[in-house]
C-alpha cells in the first residue's frame, strides 16, 4: 500500500515522451519566431561567433571570466594536436566593489590581469584576451556587447548601455597593462562551453549549461538570422536563453501547485519558467515544498526544518538519493518510511529535470535536421548529481535523438580564450 503512495508521489512530476516531444515541438517554433525577429520567449541572441576552433589551434591567449562575487584570470596554451594547458588564478569581489564607479572597477579588474601576466611571465607574448561577462549584455559584433543592466547586487555608475569590451580595453590601457594584450572577444559561457567541446570534437554543434542555471546554444545558418541579414560569413553560434521557455503558456498543463509556489515566491515571477523546473538553483525548494505539502505521511514527526525556506539545496537533492546517511545526517528522529518518502521526491523532482533537459536537447537536433552531433555539456547538475547525466541519457534514447553528450569544462574560461582565439 505505502508503495502505491510513493508512485503517486511519483507520478505528480511525471511527464510522457509524447509530451516531452511536444515541448521539444514548441522549443522549435519558439526558437523559428525569435530568429525571425517575431514574439517568443526565447531571445535567440547572436554571439557573432562564426568559426569554431580546432585542435589544430596554437598560441597563448588570456580570459577573464567575471560574473559576480568572483572572478578569474586564465591564461590558455594551445599547441597543434594537443589538449589545451590553462593555469589561472581566482580572486574574491570585496562587496564594496559593487557600488564603485564603472570606472574603477574595470581599474579594478585590469590591475589583476596586469599582476597575473606579470606572475607568469608572459609580458613579451602576444595575448589576444576573450572577457566572459555573465549579466544581461546586447551584443553588436564578437568584440562590443552593452550592459542592459545590472543584477547579482552590482551598482556601479556608468557601465549600463555602455560597451563593456570598450571600458576593459581603455582600464587595461590606463593601467599601463602590456600593449601585447588586445580584447578580442566578449563571450557567453555558454558559447563557450560548445567552443570548448569544438576544440575537442570536430562535430560540436550544441552547448548546454546544467547548474545552478539552465541555457543552452547551438551552431545555426546566418540565413535563418533576421538581425544579421548584412552579415557574409556562413554560420553563427545563438545564444538561446532556453531558460525562460514557458513565459508564453507552453508549460502551463506540466506546472504542479508546488512549482507555482515556487514561481509566486520568485523574483521574477512567470519568468524563466523552464529554469526553474530543471536548475539547481530551485531543485532543493521544489523537494521541500512537495514534501511539506505530505506533511501528514509522515511515520515520525514531521521534520520542522522543512518548514523553512530553501532548507534543502540541489546538491543535497542528489546526496539524498545516493545516501540513506544523508538523510538520516539533515533530520533528527526520522523512519525508514520518511526516507524512502524524501527519496522518492528527490528522484521524481530530479528525473523531470533531466527529461525536460532532453525535451530542449531534441529540439536542438530537430532544428538542426536531425542530423548526428555533438552536445558539450557543463553545470555542476550534469556533472555531480546522483542519476541526473543517466536519465537524461536514457530519455534521449527514448526520444530517438541522435546527439552524443561530451563534457566540456570551464566554458567561461577555456571556452572565452578560445573564442578570442577564432576572433
Amino acid at each position: 500500500e505505502y508503495k502505491s503512495y510513493l508512485s503517486v508521489a511519483m507520478a505528480e512530476f511525471d511527464i510522457s515522451n509524447d509530451r516531452l516531444l511536444k515541448v521539444a515541438e514548441d522549443i522549435v517554433a519558439e526558437m523559428e519566431s525569435g530568429l525571425a525577429g517575431n514574439p517568443s520567449s526565447l531571445l535567440m541572441l547572436p554571439t557573432y561567433v562564426h568559426k569554431l576552433p580546432d585542435s589544430n589551434m596554437r598560441g597563448n591567449y588570456l580570459a577573464l571570466d567575471f560574473g559576480g562575487s568572483t572572478f578569474r584570470v586564465v591564461h590558455v596554451k594551445l599547441e597543434a594536436g594537443k589538449e589545451p594547458v590553462t593555469k589561472s588564478s581566482t580572486s574574491t569581489m570585496d562587496a564594496s566593489m559593487k557600488t564603485v564607479e564603472g570606472k574603477e572597477l574595470f581599474d579594478h579588474l585590469a590591475s589583476r590581469i596586469a599582476s597575473f601576466v606579470q606572475d607568469e611571465h608572459l609580458e613579451d607574448q602576444e595575448l589576444p584576451l576573450g572577457f566572459t561577462f555573465s549579466f544581461p549584455m546586447r551584443q553588436y559584433s564578437i568584440s562590443e556587447g552593452s550592459l542592459v543592466r545590472w543584477t547579482k547586487g552590482f551598482q556601479n555608475q556608468g557601465v549600463e548601455d555602455q560597451d563593456v569590451g570598450l571600458l576593459l580595453s581603455q582600464a587595461l590601457q590606463r593601467n599601463s597593462v602590456t600593449s601585447h594584450i588586445i580584447m578580442k572577444a566578449l563571450a557567453n559561457d555558454t558559447a563557450g562551453t560548445q567552443v570548448s567541446g569544438a576544440v575537442r570534437y570536430s562535430n560540436c554543434h550544441g552547448g548546454f549549461i546544467i547548474g545552478t542555471g539552465s541555457n543552452a546554444c547551438y551552431t545555426e545558418k546566418v540565413a535563418n538570422v533576421a538581425s544579421l541579414k548584412n552579415c557574409k560569413e556562413d554560420n553563427v553560434i545563438i545564444n538561446i536563453e532556453l531558460g525562460n521557455f514557458g513565459e508564453r503558456g507552453h508549460v502551463s498543463d506540466l506546472l504542479t501547485k508546488h512549482d507555482k509556489v515556487l514561481d509566486d515566491d520568485s523574483v521574477n515571477t512567470g519568468k524563466q519558467l523552464y529554469e526553474k523546473m530543471i536548475s539547481g538553483m530551485y531543485m532543493g525548494e521544489m523537494v521541500r515544498l512537495a514534501l511539506l505539502d505530505r506533511s501528514g505521511e509522515f511515520e515520525a514527526a514531521f521534520p520542522e526544518e522543512l518548514k523553512q525556506k530553501d532548507f534543502i539545496s540541489g546538491a543535497e537533492v542528489s546526496d539524498f538519493i545516493a545516501d540513506k546517511a544523508a538523510v538520516r545526517k539533515q533530520f533528527s528522529n526520522i523512519s525508514d518510511k520518511d526516507i524512502e518518502l524524501i527519496q522518492t521526491i528527490c528522484n521524481a523532482v530530479s528525473n523531470r529535470a533531466a527529461k525536460l533537459t532532453a525535451a530542449g536537447m531534441h529540439a536542438i537536433w530537430l532544428k538542426r535536421n536531425k542530423e548526428n552531433f555533438i552536445v558539450a555539456v557543463d553545470g555542476s547538475v550534469y556533472i555531480k548529481h546522483a542519476t541526473f547525466s543517466e536519465v537524461l541519457r536514457r530519455t534521449l534514447l527514448d526520444l530517438g535523438t541522435k546527439v552524443e553528450l561530451r563534457t566540456a569544462s570551464d566554458g567561461s574560461g577555456l571556452g572565452s580564450a578560445l573564442i578570442a582565439s577564432t576572433a
